[in-house]
């Protein structure tokens, strides 16, 4: 009878004891979800939208990205001389824009017509590169090509000062460009031309009487 509550005793301080189970904070277990219940179909629906915001804005900072590599592009070929553009004085520039990728296409020619290679390394760029060049022609058709307006000076004196900061993207006033808007022969688009000279001559003509008043009143 002794042996047998020594015995006794020994397992009971070497056995582990149970794990509690865990408190919620009013000092309760805390309750498992089944997967069907209508808790757990909340707690995913939740997840899915938390994930859906942050794909959501994780394509608008790629989109304001790739919008500041544009801008930048032609905020760096824009004449320094010029006050003031017309939609034709763009022309070079687009077709300049269009022509781009041409000198990596032809790398991939090269390395293409050379290596002799079974398939095509560079097939997901180069396809890739057509298909921006497709949907950038297609939206001049359109007329939904959008540019820098500095079609007056306001704007490109804005859009001259700006340091390339992706958060000044959505300050920076755009512009739609059609192909006839290109066009320097065609009547239409010389009567847009003169109607932003007007516009520009007005518009200077108020800055010049905003600052004569600034002057008297200083």
């Amino acid at each position: 009878m002794f042996c047998n509550l020594v015995i006794f005793f020994v397992a009971s301080v070497i056995m582990p004891k149970a794990p509690k189970a865990k408190l919620s904070g009013k000092g309760k277990p805390e309750k498992v979800i089944h997967p069907n219940s209508r808790k757990a179909a909340y707690l995913a629906g939740k997840a899915n939208r938390i994930e859906r915001v942050q794909l959501s804005k994780q394509a608008s900072s790629l989109k304001l990205e790739v919008l500041a590599e544009k801008l930048l592009w032609f905020k760096e070929r824009l004449d320094p001389e010029k006050k003031v553009f017309m939609k034709s004085d763009l022309k070079p520039l687009v077709q300049e824009y269009l022509q781009r990728f041409d000198s990596e296409l032809e790398q991939i020619d090269i390395v293409r017509s050379i290596g002799k290679r079974q398939g095509n390394p560079h097939s997901a760029r180069e396809n890739a590169v057509k298909s921006t060049i497709e949907r950038e022609k297609r939206q001049i058709d359109e007329g939904s090509f959008e540019v820098p307006h500095v079609f007056n000076a306001k704007n490109l004196t804005f859009f001259r000062a700006w340091n390339g900061e992706i958060k000044y993207v959505k300050n920076i006033k755009l512009s739609k460009l059609s192909a006839k808007d290109l066009e320097q022969g065609s009547s239409e688009s010389k009567e847009k031309e003169e109607e932003q000279e007007e516009e520009n001559d007005e518009e200077m003509q108020e800055d010049t009487k905003e600052e004569a008043a600034s002057s008297k009143i200083n």
